[in-house]
């Protein structure tokens, strides 16, 4: 059956898209300027949620320390249920704060408009299909990589064959360890190195673009988890410049925040380590400043990527479905949205 939907509130004939790399971009800033309050009032659910654990168990373990009683293996397992329960309600939280993050964009497109709680609401009402889709990715996903690391020890073993075998190679990693190295062999490890870095990157991008379109999918379509990701496998095939564009910036952003803050944070730990007895008040407000940023720069990365998907999932139906296409004109030049049924590219019996 169609489904009539309003026309988003964007400016042109089909709001959905097609949209270019680019556009997606515009978009998913614009969105996140327009109402910043709502994308990251629903981000900062799960930092509080980070931040309650850490204080616990940050007090958990001045408890431990000041108490003197307890031993290594009595503050492990002082802490460990800590440990596992904090991570379990970190997960729960995110997997919430990934549909509400939808459901919030979908509001801005199409409307009502939507507060934090109700997008959080919304969100945790489906709460069993997204954590099934994220353990069903996850379990693909590592599925995938061994077939990749197996990939990458057979081409290592036809390496090896080729200079002569395990033995020979041996016997030279021998000589070359009692002796310098040519030049040439540090270059052609270098080599392998990076091929295999490169490849590795390479898969895992094709890998998480392949399931990005899942969450969106099951909470749009309310589509089962595993035809929720064979519905993101079939919409993003061969048409995933789009997601490669956003996983690109958030990784690349990732990176350069990682690179700023980690060797300051080492230097710290180092510094500290060595005067255990001796910390300023102003080292440990430094290091705190910076676990702030990188968390608010987390939330802003999960929030621009929630974001992103979304525009991304209904680009891909514009274009492949003309979703969102206008069907008619009244006389006042209004037009009512046709989405199409999708149920032809949900077909259970498609292997994938």
């Amino acid at each position: 059956m169609s489904e009539i939907l309003p026309a988003p509130n964007l400016p042109q004939p089909n709001g959905y898209g097609p949209i270019t790399a680019r556009q997606l971009y515009e978009r998913t800033f614009a969105l996140l300027r327009e109402d910043f309050k709502l994308f990251f009032g629903i981000v900062l659910v799960v930092i509080g949620v980070e931040i309650v654990v850490g204080v616990v168990l940050g007090l958990g373990g001045v408890w431990t320390r000041h108490t003197g009683a307890a031993g290594p293996i009595a503050k492990v397992l002082f802490l460990l249920p800590i440990v596992l329960v904090g991570g379990v309600l970190i997960y729960l939280f995110t997997q919430i704060i990934q549909g509400a993050l939808f459901f919030a964009t979908r509001s801005k497109l199409t409307g009502p408009p939507l507060s934090v709680g109700e997008a959080c609401q919304m969100a945790a009402a489906r709460l069993g299909r997204i954590v099934g889709i994220s353990a069903l990715v996850a379990l693909r996903m590592f599925g995938y990589m061994i077939l990749f690391y197996l990939a990458m020890t057979i081409m290592l073993a036809i390496a090896v064959a080729s200079l002569g075998g395990p033995t020979h190679f041996a016997a030279q990693l021998q000589q070359y360890a009692a002796s310098p190295a040519p030049a040439g062999v540090y270059l052609l490890a270098v080599l392998f190195g990076l091929v295999f870095l490169l490849g590795y990157l390479a898969f895992l991008l094709w890998l998480v673009a392949r399931y990005a379109l899942s969450v969106p999918a099951c909470l749009a379509e309310d589509l089962t988890v595993t035809n929720a990701i064979r519905r993101s496998i079939r919409l993003s095939a061969r048409s995933r410049g789009r997601i490669y564009a956003v996983l690109a910036g958030a990784f690349c952003l990732w990176i350069a925040v990682t690179l700023l803050t980690v060797p300051v944070q080492l230097l710290m730990g180092a510094a500290m380590g060595a005067h255990a007895h001796h910390v300023s008040h102003g080292a440990a407000f430094l290091g705190l400043l910076l676990a702030a940023f990188r968390m608010v720069v987390s939330g802003i990365l999960i929030a621009f990527m929630g974001v992103a998907t979304t525009l991304c999932y209904y680009d891909l139906r514009a274009r492949k479905e003309g979703f969102g296409a206008v069907s008619s004109w009244n006389d006042d030049g209004a037009g009512s949205l046709i989405a199409p049924d999708a149920s032809p590219l949900l077909n259970p019996d498609v292997t994938l």
